[in-house]
C-alpha cells in the first residue's frame, strides 16, 4: 500500500549520547533505546535500525524493545565493504553473513547495505569488479533465507565513488542481475553528485524497492556548523525539514503515485535539531503530501 512511513534510528544520530555514525565533539542527549521510544508515539509502519547502534544488543531484546513502541523492524542497516580481493572476500563474506542473519532474527527482510569503502591503494575499476562479484554471491545467500539486500544512490563520501549517481546504481544492480539485490532511491544525493535530480530518479525506479526523503540547504560561506556534508564541486549541506529545503518532496511523491509505487516510504533527517521535534514535524508534512493525493493513490498515510 503506498504512503507507509518508516523512520531509522540514524535520523536521532545527533541527538545520540554515544555511538554516533556522524562524530560529534560533545554527547547528546538520547539513549539509543529512548529513539526508538520516541518513535512509537508517532504512529509510523516502521522502524529501521543501524547496526553500529546495536552490535552487541541482544537481538531477542532489541525485537521487544521496537515491539514494545508498536513498530516492527522493516529494515536491518549494515556497512560490509565487499569491494575487496579474492584474498579477503571469505572474511567479507562470512561478515556479511552474520548480518543477514541478524536480519532474519529480528523479523526482517530487508537489509539495508552500504557495500563498499573505496581504497585508494586500489583502482577504481578493480574495485567495482569485486563489488559485483561478491554482491552476485551475497545476494545468493540473502535469496536463500528471505532478504532483499538494499543500496542506495549514497552521499557517504567513501561509498559516493562507487553509488553516488543513479546511473550507477543502476548499472550495478544490472551486473549483479539478482532479484535478492535491489535499490533505494534517495531524493537528495544527486545534489553531491551534480546529478539531475530527474534522471537520477529515471535511472534508479526500474530497480527501487525504497524510498529515502530528507531535506538539506546549502550552507552560506560565513556558516560553520559542527554536522554537514560536502558535494563534489565543494558545496555544503546541511540537513533540514523536508518541507525547507532544495528537494521537491511533494513532487517526487506524487510521481511516485503515478508510477504506483508500493514501497515504504522513510523519512530521514540530517539536521541538528532535536529529532523528535524535527520528525514529528516531518511525519505531519508528510502526511498531508500523501492526503492531498488521495483518493488516488490510496495512500495509507501511517
Amino acid at each position: 500500500m503506498f504512503g507507509q512511513i518508516t523512520i531509522a534510528d540514524y535520523s536521532s544520530d545527533w541527538a545520540m549520547k554515544e555511538r554516533q555514525v556522524d562524530p560529534r565533539t560533545s554527547p547528546g542527549y538520547l539513549s539509543p533505546e529512548e529513539v526508538i521510544e520516541s518513535y512509537g508515539s508517532l504512529g509510523i509502519a516502521g522502524i529501521e535500525l543501524n547496526h553500529a547502534y546495536w552490535e552487541d544488543f541482544d537481538a531477542a531484546r532489541l525485537k521487544q524493545l521496537a515491539a514494545n513502541a508498536g513498530l516492527p523492524i522493516v529494515t536491518y542497516v549494515a556497512l560490509v565493504d565487499l569491494a575487496v580481493p579474492a584474498d579477503r572476500r571469505r572474511g567479507a563474506l562470512d561478515e556479511m553473513l552474520r548480518r543477514l542473519e541478524r536480519t532474519a532474527a529480528l523479523g526482517a527482510s530487508r537489509v539495508f547495505l552500504i557495500p563498499a569503502i573505496y581504497k585508494p591503494e586500489f583502482s577504481l575499476p578493480e574495485q567495482r569488479a569485486w563489488l559485483i562479484e561478491n554482491l552476485r554471491l551475497a545476494a545468493e545467500r540473502a535469496a536463500s533465507m528471505g532478504i532483499t539486500i538494499l543500496s542506495e544512490n549514497i552521499d557517504y563520501p567513501p561509498t559516493r565513488v562507487f553509488m553516488g549517481r543513479g546511473s550507477d546504481c543502476r548499472d550495478l544492480c544490472a551486473k549483479v542481475d539478482s532479484a535478492a539485490f535491489r535499490l533505494i532511491y534517495d531524493a537528495a544525493a544527486h545534489l553531491f553528485v551534480n546529478d539531475d535530480p530527474q534522471q537520477t530518479f529515471s535511472d534508479m525506479f526500474p530497480y527501487a524497492q525504497h524510498v529515502h526523503l530528507k531535506g538539506y540547504r546549502v550552507l552560506d560561506p560565513d556558516e560553520q556548523p559542527e554536522r554537514f556534508r560536502e558535494a563534489n564541486d565543494g558545496k555544503r549541506y546541511m540537513g533540514t525539514t523536508l518541507d525547507t529545503g532544495l528537494v521537491d518532496i511533494s513532487g517526487i511523491v506524487a510521481q511516485l503515485s503515478r508510477l504506483n509505487y508500493q514501497g515504504f516510504l522513510q523519512i530521514e533527517y540530517q539536521g541538528v535539531d532535536d529529532p523528535r521535534t524535527a520528525l514529528k514535524h516531518n511525519v505531519a508534512y508528510l502526511r498531508g503530501v500523501l492526503a492531498r493525493l488521495a483518493p488516488a493513490s490510496g495512500a495509507s498515510h501511517s
